[in-house]
């Protein structure tokens, strides 16, 4: 029976069953302008999780703030990772793509990465806008599936990984979803990159 489920397992990722379905509804690539739902107050206190993904990653990881104070130095479109810690293909990312250093270099020398918890049940303030998470239940804490921060939501985020690629004006340009290998996310990468 052990070697039936490993058998179908290994299906699953070979056909390309490679991303963690939040909700059955596709997401489409196309510019948009991202719109807050309601701001409630959130004064949770809960523990963060130790680790934070692709910590050691050869990509250097802003947050939204971060990049968006370097974005008034130098503009650069932002490449956004959004995962959860539940998310097997998220892990997959960090471990199998995002430590390949020609694409670390790559996404380093001409985006402002950023590593986005779709969970984070903190406020980000993005392009002007409050997110916040209105459904974070502390007590499933982060690496169950729970509540995910109206951001994520803004972004048209359906599924888990998601890699949004968002132009100088903080512009959606992209949305790729599931697990890529280095050689298939670099030249989506190099194409936005261009334009």
């Amino acid at each position: 029976m052990k070697n039936l489920i490993i058998i179908f397992l290994g299906l699953g990722l070979l056909f390309g069953f490679t991303s963690c379905k939040e909700s059955t509804a596709e997401s489409t690539a196309q510019t948009t302008t991202l719109q807050p739902q309601a701001k409630p107050t959130i004064t949770s206190q809960t523990k963060q999780p130790a680790a934070k993904p692709g910590a050691d990653s050869p990509i250097n990881w802003m947050t939204f703030e971060e990049a968006q104070a370097a974005m008034q130095k130098e503009p650069r479109k932002l490449f956004v990772d959004v995962y959860t810690y539940w998310c097997g293909p998220c892990k997959m990312l960090d471990r199998n793509t995002f430590s390949n250093p020609t694409l670390a270099e790559f996404v380093n020398k001409n985006y402002y990465p950023v590593k986005f918890n779709a969970q984070d049940e903190n406020d980000i303030v993005f392009a002007g806008k409050t997110f916040s998470n209105p459904n974070y239940d502390p007590k499933k804490g982060q690496y169950r599936r729970n509540g995910t921060n109206q951001l994520s939501s803004a972004l048209g985020i359906r599924a888990f990984p998601t890699m949004v690629i968002l132009n100088e004006q903080l512009q959606i340009m992209q949305a790729v979803r599931g697990y890529k290998t280095p050689q298939q996310l670099q030249p989506i990468l190099e194409q936005f990159a261009k334009m």
